[in-house]
């Protein structure tokens, strides 16, 4: 028996991209059914006719632990067989442009809702339903520049720049998931579900807090900031050289300031009264920065990591992305796991971050993890294991095979 929190749960996932998938993955992981329903031809980022196996490296990391049905919701068929297994459903995911598009296929919420008082709509935008944002086409890159998130992103004198990372897309997803087990929650209380929706530009507003806070302070507006901080008050606090790459240093407190004095053995520095307080040290940043990569300059990386670790410095080597993927440490916490499929092989796919664990908080759930579905793979199982339908009955259902 399946023990995980979410074992029992039904969902229909029609995410696509990565907002959706990312969300329906964090479910998956955590017990629940979840059912990848794609068009025929699959959504966008399988790939289906030009990837080894029919799916994108993107599409297997995103989609593992999910069964896949293939539905042409724009097909009066397709749509009453979805409409039944959304009888039989505790969430239906989507992450379309607008709530537009489910009317469109017949599918908003008052249909939804109709054929099961108890589903849960969980939606994933780019902007808000009713705002003046509403019609904005949204990806991670616009969100980015519209969120704000782009002009703090990068050197003073330089033009704005994205984030590497898809923050927005993930942001999204993960409050969603927040989302969605409060509605579940509520219906324990209410015996309805609801609709929710999680727009990308909400759900990344709160990580410009280190910029947005000191603007709402003094109302200015601290710009592009590279890798200083957006508030002078921590010094030093950047990047700086090595023999062999780059180190990430940061003194917040005093305490961190005399123990960086003492580690590069800078007597000058830790006697200097004019650098008593944060404050102070903020006002000679610059001075601090460059003793501080005088003296990085002639160490190794590993090397300047073990002085300032320790002394209790905070600080982190700047890895590559084949480092920090390669890292050992993820497919030991689960956040990288192994499966295999046909046409790649071995694949890495992406754990969840979300554990419950036992006592022993060193390993990672054990769980056994399935590949991403083939399009159409499971579509006889699901309609056999939620409908409670045999062989005719399926048939009955799709006498045109979708798959």
């Amino acid at each position: 028996m399946d023990a995980r929190p979410l074992s029992g749960l039904r969902v229909l996932d029609l995410g696509q991209v990565y907002n959706g998938p990312y969300c329906g993955l964090l479910l998956a992981a955590q017990g629940a059914d979840v059912v990848k329903v794609e068009p025929p031809g699959g959504e966008i980022v399988r790939r289906h006719a030009i990837s080894p196996g029919g799916a994108s490296y993107s599409f297997l990391m995103l989609n593992s632990g999910k069964r896949g049905i293939v539905l042409d919701l724009k097909d009066p068929r397709g749509r009453e067989v979805f409409l039944r297994l959304v009888e039989r459903a505790d969430v239906v995911l989507e992450n379309f442009r607008d709530d537009s598009v489910m009317r469109s296929l017949g599918l908003g919420w008052d249909v939804l809702s109709a054929a099961n008082p108890r589903v849960v709509l969980a939606s994933g935008r780019g902007y808000r339903a009713g705002s003046a944002y509403e019609s904005f086409g949204a990806m991670d890159f616009t969100v980015q520049a519209i969120s704000g998130h782009m002009s703090v992103t990068g050197f003073p004198d330089q033009p704005p720049v994205k984030a590497g990372a898809t923050l927005c897309d993930m942001l999204g997803s993960t409050h969603l998931f927040a989302a969605i087990l409060l509605a579940l929650r509520d219906r324990d209380r209410t015996g309805r579900g609801r609709a929710v929706e999680v727009p990308m530009l909400d759900a990344t507003f709160p990580a410009l807090m280190a910029y947005a806070s000191p603007y709402l302070e003094t109302g200015v507006d601290p710009g592009r900031t590279g890798n200083r901080h957006s508030v002078p008050g921590s010094s030093p606090y950047g990047i700086y050289p090595t023999t062999d790459g780059w180190v990430a240093v940061m003194c917040v407190t005093d305490a961190h300031w005399r123990a960086f004095c003492d580690a590069i053995g800078d007597r000058e520095l830790a006697s200097d009264p004019a650098l008593s307080t944060g404050r102070a040290r903020a006002a000679q940043r610059d001075r601090i920065d460059e003793r501080l990569a005088r003296w990085t300059r002639t160490r190794t990386r590993d090397g300047a990591i073990a002085t300032f670790h320790a002394a209790a410095v905070p600080c982190a080597p700047v890895r590559s992305l084949a480092e920090a993927v390669d890292d050992p440490y993820l497919e030991e916490q689960g956040l990288l796991r192994r499966v295999s499929y046909e046409g790649w092989g071995e694949v890495r796919v992406l754990g969840s971050p979300v554990q419950l664990r036992d006592d022993d908080a060193r390993h990672a759930d054990p769980t056994p993890v399935t590949a991403a579905p083939r399009l159409g793979e499971h579509t006889d199982e699901v309609l056999r294991d939620w409908l409670g339908l045999g062989d005719d009955g399926v048939a009955a259902l799709l006498p045109k095979r979708t798959a």
